[in-house]
């Protein structure tokens, strides 16, 4: 009884953090992501089949809004370390669920369009101050182990919220539709009010020193950022591509996307902070990445290995491809944290956030249209141009990071 007892309390302590302030952020996380999984699943579907917006006119606004959203990346870098991030965080929090009551009443293009491009900028705000507010409540590993968590928290609350717009799907009434996304907004809201419970952080920067944007100037991070860009394309590899070849190019079932979406979605939530332990150090994350690296361009081959087999050995091959490529996703997360907080100036942390988030808005603002034109348009041929290319990028990250090719700008 007594070792049940200490399993139950040994987990217990695995999946809810000890420390205030961590339990405050993964709360708000939770909160936020879940009116995230609300929102995703129905957004599309509201606006073009209720509201009457063709497709093609919200996909251009959400891509709009994307590259829009990244133009501000640095500067709330900037700002959250001269201002502290908590506040800053909260405030864009609040007004992105301000925001998603409004776009109730939306009904046309161009309000559409503002409203999105408005809530895409203040995600990104709340995004970089996240970030920022990491880096200030760890060092090394620890900061790493942090990050883990709150993206194992993502994708349960992203998960739990699908689950619960199925019912709005199930319904398939414009009033099922507005109430969930009412439900989204209030969630903003709440995520900001329990945000502002974190600590406080004094400013690095000083509010009468000049905005030098040390992070654009440093060509080793920069060169790392692009590099990263890169490597993110795998994450838009699995929500595009993979659905796409599965259900054109291969014999296995429709329904197996989902499958293939579960594996990497359970994982992650399962297995995100035990694979990155050992990270801390820059050099250790820059061997994790390079392995990532290896592990996805395998899962690259794998998965063109799919086409032209019968429907049960396709099923397989996808099921171990899938395995593989979230090996290289857990792995490769872990050591790319660590490269983006490793290489920053301390002093400079939220503007070298966000700078690094520049990598992931890029993967994902131009990945769909690369990911869809090597696997769909060139076949099999495009996915091993990915393995080399994902394999390329590894091995010049670690060279990067191990090896001095770039100064670093001394602190302004």
């Amino acid at each position: 009884m007594s070792s049940a007892l200490s399993r139950l309390q040994r987990l217990k302590a695995a999946a809810i953090p000890t420390d205030h302030a961590r339990r405050v952020m993964s709360l708000s996380t939770l909160i936020n992501t879940f009116g995230n999984g609300l929102f995703m699943t129905v957004e599309v579907i509201y606006f073009t089949l209720i509201v009457g917006l063709s497709p093609a006119k919200v996909a251009l606004a959400l891509s709009i809004a994307g590259g829009v959203a990244l133009s501000v990346s640095v500067p709330a870098g900037h700002i959250s370390d001269r201002f502290g991030p908590r506040n800053i965080a909260s405030l864009a929090m609040v007004l992105e669920g301000l925001l998603m009551f409004a776009l109730l009443s939306v009904h046309t293009y161009f309000p559409f369009l503002i409203v999105n491009i408005g809530m895409a900028v203040l995600g990104n705000i709340s995004q970089t101050m996240r970030m920022a507010t990491i880096a200030k409540l760890g060092e090394g590993e620890e900061r790493v182990a942090i990050r883990a968590y709150q993206r194992a928290v993502t994708n349960f609350g992203i998960s739990l919220g699908t689950v619960f717009a199925g019912i709005a799907l199930a319904i398939n009434t414009p009033l099922a539709y507005q109430l969930l996304l009412a439900g989204d907004a209030l969630t903003f809201i709440l995520a900001g009010y329990v945000f502002l419970k974190m600590p406080y952080f004094e400013p690095t920067v000083e509010r009468g020193e000049p905005i030098t944007f040390q992070a654009l100037r440093d060509m080793r991070f920069v060169g790392a950022t692009a590099l990263n860009a890169i490597n993110s394309l795998h994450f838009v590899l699995q929500s595009v591509a993979i659905p796409l070849w599965v259900v054109r190019e291969t014999t296995a079932p429709r329904w197996w996307v989902s499958v293939i979406m579960m594996v990497n979605t359970v994982a992650v939530m399962l297995f995100q902070v035990a694979a990155s332990k050992g990270s801390g150090p820059v050099f250790a994350g820059a061997k994790l990445y390079r392995r990532a690296s290896l592990a996805i361009s395998i899962a690259c081959i794998l998965y063109s290995m799919s086409h032209g087999v019968g429907a049960i050995t396709a099923s397989a091959i996808l099921i171990l491809a899938s395995a593989v490529h979230v090996y290289g996703e857990l792995i490769g997360s872990a050591g790319s944290w660590s490269i983006g907080f490793g290489l920053a100036d301390e002093k400079h942390q939220g503007q070298y956030q966000g700078v690094w988030s520049l990598s992931w808005g890029l993967g994902g603002t131009l990945g769909p249209a690369f990911v869809t034109l090597m696997a769909i348009t060139l076949g099999q041929e495009g996915w091993f141009i990915m393995a080399a290319i994902f394999l390329i990028n590894g091995i010049l990250m670690h060279k990067l990071v191990t090896r001095s090719w770039f100064s670093t700008p001394a602190s302004a």
